[in-house]
Formats: C-alpha cells, sequence, structure tokens
C-alpha cells in the first residue's frame, strides 16, 4: 500500500501544473468545451475531443493509478507485468491539431510505470498517430498507428470506459488491449447510427507469440516498420451507448511477418518459410434502461500454423481460443439523493476464456510444459463518480484455472480520470 501511495503522489504532482495552466490560460467557454464528451468513431472520449473543438489545437488525455492484492502466488510466465503488477500508473496525453476543418492530425504517449509484488518495476510506453480525413459522415479515412476496433475496451481504454480497476480478462488474453496497428482505415456512418469500419494493416508477428497470453506478445506498436505481412479488420456497431448498442467486428491476416526457418534447424521445416494466418470474430451488445446496465461480449480466436510456431521457441499455441463476459451494473445513489451528480454503480461480471479451446494435432499429447488459461473469472465492485470524467473504482475477483494451475483471487483499487 506504501508504494501505491507513492504513486498517486507523484501522479498527481505530474498532473495538477497541467490543470493549473489551462485554467489560467483558457477562456471560460474553453473549459466548458473541455468538460464535454462526444466520440469520434474509433476514438474514447478524451481522444475525441480535437473533432469537436473550435480550437486548432487541444491537449486532452487520461491518467489512472491501480493497485492489485494478490491472495497467493501468481504466474509469471508470460513475462508481461500488466497481467501480474501490484502497482500500475498509467497516463495517455493526446495532441490535437487541425490543419483544416477536413485534415487532423492526433497522436498520442501512452507511458506506464508497473511493479510487480516482488518490487521489481518496469517502464513501458506506446504511442499512436494517425492523420483523419474527413470527407462526410459517411465515408472518411484514417492513415496511422490507429487502435484496432475489436472487441470493446481496445477503443474505449480510459479508465472511464469500463467498470472493473483492470480490462476485464477476454480483452486482455483473448483480444489483446491495447492493440494498435499501423494502416489506412476507413469509416463512417452507412446509416444513421450505423456505425461501420473497413481497414488493412500490417500483420501480426507471430514468431513472439507465447502460450498463455496466445497472440498478445505479437502486437506491432511500430510504424515506421516496413510491413512484412498484413491483415484486414472490420467493424458494425448500430445504436447508443447511452441506450442500446450492438456491434460485431473482425480480423483476419498473415501472422508470420516474413519470419524464415534457418536451413541449420533440426526441424522439418528447416529452409522453409513460416505459414501462419490469424483470424478473430468479436461480438457485444450495451442496454441501458434507467439506473441499470447490461453488458456483453464474446470473442473466438483461430491460429493456423501452431506446429509449425512450436518450432520456433516450443511455445504450444492454442490454434482455437474463446472468450466471453456478462456484466450488470446497477446505480444505487438515485435511491439516497435524486439531485446529486454523483453514480455509484455496482457490478457484478462473469467471465469465461480459454486460450487452449483447441491444441493443433501434432500438438496434442507432447510431454511438454506450458501455461494455459482455462478461466473462470467473478469480478464484483463498485465506481463512483463525482462526474463523468473521474472515477474510484474497487472490485475483488474470484478466480480459477481449470488447467490446474495456481490462479489466486484478488482485491483490485484505482482510481483515474480524463481530461
Amino acid at each position: 500500500m506504501k508504494n501505491l501511495m507513492t504513486i498517486m503522489a507523484l501522479f498527481f504532482a505530474m498532473t495538477t501544473p497541467l490543470y493549473t495552466y489551462a485554467q489560467e490560460n483558457e477562456e471560460p467557454q474553453k473549459l466548458i468545451e473541455a468538460l464535454t464528451y462526444e466520440k469520434q468513431p474509433g476514438f474514447a472520449n478524451a481522444s475525441s475531443k480535437i473533432f469537436t473543438s473550435e480550437r486548432k489545437f487541444t491537449i486532452s488525455g487520461f491518467g489512472e493509478v491501480n493497485y492489485v492484492n494478490f491472495q497467493g502466488s501468481k504466474d509469471k510466465s508470460s513475462e508481461d507485468m500488466e497481467l501480474f503488477y501490484s502497482n500500475l500508473f498509467r497516463t495517455g496525453i493526446w495532441l490535437g491539431y487541425k490543419f483544416t476543418d477536413r485534415i487532423i492530425l492526433v497522436g498520442e504517449l501512452q507511458t506506464e510505470y508497473l511493479t510487480d509484488q516482488f518490487q521489481q518495476g518496469e517502464f513501458a510506453f506506446a504511442y499512436e498517430l494517425v492523420l483523419d480525413f474527413l470527407i462526410n459522415n459517411n465515408f472518411n479515412l484514417r492513415f496511422g498507428n490507429y487502435p484496432m476496433g475489436i472487441g470493446w475496451v481496445n477503443q474505449n481504454d480510459e479508465p472511464i470506459g469500463f467498470k472493473s480497476v483492470n480490462r476485464p480478462e477476454v480483452e486482455r488474453l483473448i483480444i489483446p488491449t491495447a492493440w494498435m496497428e499501423f494502416g489506412l482505415l476507413a469509416y463512417g456512418y452507412a446509416l444513421p447510427k450505423l456505425e461501420y469500419a473497413f481497414g488493412v494493416t500490417n500483420g501480426f508477428n507471430g514468431p513472439n507469440f507465447s502460450s498463455g497470453t496466445w497472440i498478445r506478445n505479437g502486437r506491432n506498436h511500430n510504424m515506421f516498420e516496413r510491413p512484412s505481412s498484413y491483415a484486414f479488420n472490420g467493424k458494425l456497431q448500430y445504436g447508443d451507448e447511452d441506450d442500446f448498442l450492438i456491434g460485431v467486428s473482425g480480423y483476419y491476416g498473415d501472422a508470420s511477418k516474413g519470419y524464415t526457418f534457418s536451413t541449420e534447424d533440426h526441424n522439418p521445416y528447416a529452409g522453409e518459410k513460416l505459414n501462419s494466418n490469424l483470424g478473430m470474430l468479436s461480438a457485444h451488445g450495451i442496454y441501458k434502461v434507467g439506473n441499470l446496465e447490461l453488458f456483453g461480449l464474446m470473442a473466438k480466436g483461430w491460429l493456423s500454423g501452431t506446429e509449425q510456431l512450436f518450432q520456433i521457441h516450443q511455445e504450444i499455441l492454442g490454434a482455437e481460443t474463446f472468450g466471453y463476459y456478462a456484466q450488470a451494473a446497477y446505480d444505487i445513489l438515485p435511491f439516497f439523493n435524486q439531485n446529486t451528480e454523483w453514480k455509484l454503480p455496482l457490478f457484478v461480471r462473469y467471465e469465461r476464456l480459454n486460450t487452449h479451446q483447441k491444441i493443433h494435432q501434432d500438438l496434442q499429447g507432447l510431454d511438454y510444459p506450458f501455461a494455459k488459461n482455462d478461466l473462470e473469472v467473478v469480478t464484483v465492485g463498485f465506481n463512483a463518480q463525482p462526474k463523468k470524467s473521474i472515477v474510484l473504482k474497487a472490485n475483488y475477483q474470484i478466480r480459477k484455472n481449470f488447467a490446474g494451475i495456481e490462479e489466486p483471487n484478488q482485491v483490485e483499487l484505482g482510481v483515474g480520470f480524463i481530461f
């Protein structure tokens, strides 16, 4: 807990000067504008600020500080500290610039500092840079390193965009949030409330895949790298997230990354090129009535060439995966005060996922240890929101791994905001 308090102090020390500067230098009407949130397709609340602003240049962003206490020993075989950290400090700064009302540049630098239960620290950063060409409501173009539209959290990754302290496990281990790729995207509204997107990007780096986290370690964040493989992504979404919304999304592409087995390799594929393709489908829905909010998401993944990928790092990967979760949240504050702007939704979420739903026949029965996440996770908690831009979170997770791997329950606390 001491580490958490230290990180929170550092967090607010870094963000307060920026907020004070804005207060001292913005006109009142500009401050009002900064507190309204209207999403641009493919972006979350804060990152959409430049699209509705009257100014040519905007600064926006988000921050979060999280603490996780494991009720036992946590598996670290993934080597991805985001999956087993104790303390997290994450911030994203968005810079938006309008060359014209139809040509808009948006860039983000996201930084995070994590420590685990052994007080080992890790600093990481990711960037995003896109250029939007706004043609009309029906057709627009986006070029650059943009967030993929698969699932929900990947394009709603600000802390106010999801109820739990951490992102749902389905959208970390099956859908590898946060997931950005370099490419070209066409998007718009085919009909009122019917949003579409279709894009082409560079493909995954299959040789980096690992058993327990499936494709997560193969994400590409380097937009300056020449693509060696390609992929396609698409999304259809109908409705309004403040009322009723349904959406489907998909991805298919080459995950070989141009890899060729050395002629000196002692395996059946020596001298051959890796042949691996990745496919994914996801669907989600939101329904809100009164103080009740219902949310559901499912994801299904396919990966070919797992028998070849095994020869690179001896990682047994799932040829098929699946994951889903259902969540209900209810705001209890209106029972006590009808006139407050505060919200206090209590929520419960059930998750089920398997990173190895199906294993290639050549890999079945191998006497080789590998990490497998065949998880069931029940999360209960609450959010306290003084206003839409600020959230205090707390939840408890009951976790079970049917693969026989120890999976401790955990307590999670967090605070986040957008500006």
